[in-house]
């Protein structure tokens, strides 16, 4: 996620390097032709260009909102989190005592951080088994490494932790279903970030709108030539340059979990999760909140 306002020159051109490359020249060489070699004829009106760049603006516009909404969805599952993490290991805590920390609160708090670490690498693409060697032992750790989706399998050890808790009667009735509750909605906020992942944005709507972005700015000089004179190509370049950029925009929001800069900040989220658990059960050893790189990308 960024957190600044600024993009570096280049990135930008990274980005917009390959639109300007093509579309400088064309503009160049469109004003040249009606200014130089008398083609005054491909003057065009101005309003029919208008008309066609309010069009891709209108579904420019749809397209990025609906972006975001997947974007700020995912966020808000990610704060859902957060706070029935906190919950988890609070009431496992208060429910079994909460004077002295027993060591299935820990082992509780330890099942959690990890969940919370396959969640996310499995979110984005990578091995979700990997870095969880510390918070599992080595059996439960082999017996993960074999199964398809590991989040879901810590899921599995939470519960078998509070039945035997409840076997022990450390936990009541009520207690349990209570626990059980708070595992249902972690389970719950699993399956809508799974349903974002796996859920493919619409290709009509990018490659409509692309079709249309690129007729527009092809279309726009010739509505241009005859009011703006030379000032053609730098106002087409930056018409074309801000369009470009909102569809840039809206395709990297319309994934939320494709290991981006403009990812959801889950390896911050989870690091915030592993601080709160570990001082819940009082540990000594806590880890340093996560902070935004140079360039101001916090993943």
């Amino acid at each position: 996620m960024y957190t600044k306002n600024t993009r570096s020159l280049s990135t930008l051109l990274k980005t917009f390097g390959p639109q300007f490359l093509w579309y400088g020249p064309y503009v160049t060489l469109v004003y040249y032709f009606y200014e130089h070699l008398g083609y005054e004829n491909i003057d065009i009106k101005m309003s029919i260009a208008t008309v066609l760049g309010f069009t891709v603006a209108l579904l420019l516009g749809f397209r990025t909102s609906s972006a975001y909404d997947r974007w700020w969805e995912a966020r808000k599952i990610w704060g859902g989190i957060v706070n029935d993490s906190r919950t988890l290991v609070r009431q496992v805590i208060g429910f079994t005592g909460g004077s002295q920390i027993i060591p299935e609160a820990k082992q509780m708090a330890n099942y959690q951080i990890a969940w919370c670490n396959a969640l996310k690498r499995s979110l984005r693409g990578l091995n979700a088994i990997e870095g969880l060697k510390s918070y599992l032992s080595e059996k439960e750790f082999e017996y993960i490494k074999s199964k398809n989706n590991k989040p879901n399998e810590i899921l599995k050890l939470m519960t078998a932790l509070l039945a035997k808790l409840k076997e022990e009667q450390k936990l009541d009735s009520y207690q349990m279903v209570s626990l059980d509750h708070t595992l249902k909605n972690l389970c719950d906020h699993m399956g809508k970030a799974e349903r974002i992942k796996n859920t493919v944005f619409p290709t009509q709507y990018r490659s409509y709108t692309h079709r249309g972005l690129i007729i527009f700015t092809i279309m726009l000089p010739y509505g241009m030539l005859y009011s703006t004179g030379p000032f053609v190509i730098l106002i087409c370049v930056l018409v074309s340059f801000f369009f470009f950029m909102l569809e840039n925009i809206a395709y990297f929001l319309q994934d939320p979990f494709m290991n981006r800069e403009s990812d959801i900040p889950m390896s911050a989220l989870c690091r915030t999760i592993e601080i709160n658990l570990l001082e819940l059960v009082e540990e000594d050893d806590i880890p340093e909140p996560l902070k935004p790189d140079s360039r101001g990308v916090l993943m």
